[in-house]
């Protein structure tokens, strides 16, 4: 363990390292929620369902469909076993157990491959920038604690890159070990986000054609991505109760029934559009120009190769997110840290270089500050504050319309204590009947308008909780706060 340590106390950016790994364990604590809602539907309600703790009347579509693959349920499941045992079931904790297992292994593939890719690098401003960027971006640490499809397939994929670009060792038994590994690695990848099987194959053209890999250490690498594969669809089975290929059902439900696009078609651009306005102009231009430069200059570069069929695919298919392409982050952060580098080298225009830089860290700052402390949903704070304030006695929740606890249309069992039971009206008229005739004292209403003109004959109301601290709904500039959508709790008592 002390020599897998030892290299960041030895590298020349170890304060890089160490200031980062704080970023992630922050980051990993505070942004609770998902950044996408399959993040959440597609991994913590099915782990939830097999817990045996919800119906699988609750669960997407895709769980029917049996077109979703199991590995990252099953991590889920097995982490949440793990702390059943020690006797630790509040949902909140699994999810951060989760988001901190999974920062710390994001951290630690980011910190290997930057050692491992240094080399590539030439000037010392361009190192420290290269190890900077990949560690810091502000988006980096918020996007390397998610527990999503995404991020693992990232983690796995990058990692395998490292195993096979780390120097060759001398034994054969060693160079058989980490091929095998890395062949293991990149079979999960491809479960984990299937998408992922076009990046997988630009690695292959690589390792062939510019590696110069012999069909022995291919044949091995080949093996054990088919072994890793095997054992992942039989979680599948374990998940699903039955044989299926997951790959396959995607393939037919996805492309072939085009059910895709029914989220929305897009131009081939789009990409470019929500990369430039989702990363933050300037700074993504800025980015952007340097990754073209860096493109331009190593054309033989392996990043080029994963990306190029990568982005095809993905430009291909007519629904598009940004968050498709965000296991390609680390290869676009490569190439634009090479772009930076030949810059540097030529040593033209250096004066600009430096207000380029200053401008980027000012943008970056207060991003990075806001995204390690702010919720990535703001509802799961809410569940959070219901699931402590119910658990020491059976409540109801009263709410409008629909349930505090459904989201873009599904419902979150996960998050919602067994003590909670929601009751649904349309109107303030039918809550206030509603408190008549049970005769309560008080009661809970979640309401989704930060201020809204509700009246409840014979009861007063005090808020007892909001997302936004007190002293700012004591500024209503303008009168922000009657416009927002913004959830508060309040009780009601009866008034005297």
């Amino acid at each position: 363990m002390l020599k897998r340590i030892n290299p960041i106390f030895q590298s020349t950016h170890k304060n890089i390292f160490i200031l980062s790994l704080l970023v992630y364990l922050i980051t990993a604590y505070f942004s609770e929620g998902y950044h996408h809602p399959d993040e959440h539907f597609q991994i913590l309600e099915m782990c939830n369902y097999k817990l045996g703790n919800s119906s699988a009347a609750v669960l997407p579509w895709e769980f029917a469909a049996q077109s979703r693959q199991a590995l990252p349920v099953f991590i889920a499941f097995v982490v949440s076993k793990v702390l059943y045992f020690f006797q630790i079931t509040n949902p909140f904790t699994i999810a951060f157990v989760l988001r901190l297992i999974t920062a710390l292994f994001a951290w630690y593939v980011l910190f290997k491959l930057c050692l491992t890719l240094l080399h590539h690098i030439k000037t010392k401003a361009g190192k420290n920038i290269f190890v900077a960027m990949t560690m810091l971006l502000w988006f980096m640490p918020y996007l390397s604690v998610r527990f999503s499809s995404e991020n693992l397939a990232s983690i796995t994929f990058l990692f395998a890159i490292h195993l096979l670009l780390k120097p060759r060792e001398a034994s054969f038994s060693k160079k058989a070990t980490v091929l095998a590994s890395a062949g293991i690695l990149l079979g999960f990848c491809f479960f984990f986000r299937f998408q992922m099987g076009f990046a997988i194959l630009g690695l292959g053209l690589w390792l062939i054609l510019i590696h110069k890999m012999n069909w022995k250490s291919m044949l091995l690498l080949l093996a054990s991505s088919v072994i890793a594969m095997a054992l992942c669809v039989v979680i599948d089975f374990w998940f699903y109760g039955n044989w299926v290929l997951t790959p396959v059902n995607y393939f037919v439900t996805q492309i072939m029934h085009n059910v895709v696009s029914n989220w929305g078609v897009e131009p081939w651009w789009y990409y470019f559009y929500l990369y430039s306005i989702q990363v933050f102009p300037p700074l993504s231009i800025i980015l952007f120009l340097f990754f073209v430069l860096g493109l331009y200059k190593n054309p033989k570069n392996l990043f080029v190769w994963i990306l190029v069929p990568f982005i095809l695919a993905h430009t291909a298919i007519g629904h598009k997110e940004m968050r498709f392409l965000f296991p390609m982050l680390f290869a676009f952060l490569h190439l634009a840290a090479l772009g930076i580098d030949s810059f540097i080298i030529h040593q033209k225009y250096l004066r600009t270089g430096r207000f380029l830089l200053v401008l980027c860290l000012i943008i970056n700052t207060p991003l990075l500050l806001a995204k390690m402390i702010i919720p990535a949903q703001e509802a799961i704070s809410y569940y959070k504050f219901l699931y402590t304030y119910a658990s020491k006695q059976e409540m109801v929740l009263l709410c409008r319309e629909k349930s505090a606890y459904e989201l873009v249309g599904n419902t979150v069992s996960f998050y919602q204590s067994p003590n909670i039971r929601c009751a649904i009206f349309k109107s303030d008229e039918e809550i206030t009947e509603y408190l008549q005739n049970k005769a309560l004292d008080s009661a809970i209403i979640l309401e989704r308008d930060l201020l809204p003109q509700s009246k409840f004959a014979g009861y007063s109301q005090e808020n007892i909780y909001c997302l936004f601290p007190k002293w700012i709904l004591r500024y209503n500039i303008n009168g922000w706060e009657n416009r927002a959508r913004i959830w508060n709790i309040k009780v009601l008592r009866k008034s005297e």
